[in-house]
């Protein structure tokens, strides 16, 4: 019998994670930032991350684009349930696949702009972020199998700035600032 494949787009995760980009960039655009969804552009098929394209090699690049006042930064987004306490660290952490992390990092080298991380918890209702830079100085590898394919990359929760509290009401998320 043959398996049918759901279309990533359709996916409960896909549509969790998007809704959290879009919050993010709503979030950014009504403080002043211009931006380009670079998760709109995934592959022919729909099913791929966006990625800047060398003759070599190709990179998975953060979910946004911004720009305000002279200044473009790259954005990714990640919507999780809550921090993850861990304890062999003794505190709160979040989380990106290694191989994502390391080609954030190369996107930032190649385009001279810094990647910044933005988490939005659902439990709190926060919206935090950092500097890739500054996060990585604080950063946790897990190279282990029980995770992501190449590890993963934790930082801790407190490294993170508070962006925005977001209110949910019901169904529909409003900001709260």
């Amino acid at each position: 019998m043959e398996t049918l494949r759901q279309p990533f787009r359709q996916t409960d995760k896909y549509q969790r994670g998007h809704s959290g980009e879009q919050m993010v960039a709503k979030l950014l655009q009504d403080r002043g930032w211009f931006v380009i969804p670079s998760y709109d552009y995934s592959g022919e098929d729909n099913d791929k991350a966006p990625r800047l394209q060398g003759n070599l090699r190709a990179y998975v690049i953060p979910d946004l684009d911004i720009a305000r006042g002279g200044r473009r930064i790259w954005a990714e987004v990640k919507t999780k349930a809550c921090a993850t306490y861990t304890r062999i660290t003794q505190r709160f952490e979040h989380g990106i696949p290694m191989r994502h992390f390391r080609d954030y990092r190369a996107v930032q080298d190649i385009t001279g702009c810094s990647v910044w991380l933005f988490v939005y918890e659902e439990n709190t209702g926060e919206v935090l972020c950092g500097e890739l830079d500054n996060l990585a100085a604080h950063k946790r590898e897990y190279t282990g199998g029980k995770m992501s394919y190449g590890g993963m990359v934790f930082f801790p929760r407190d490294a993170f700035t508070l962006l925005a509290k977001l209110e949910i009401k019901s169904g529909a998320t409003e900001v709260g600032l």
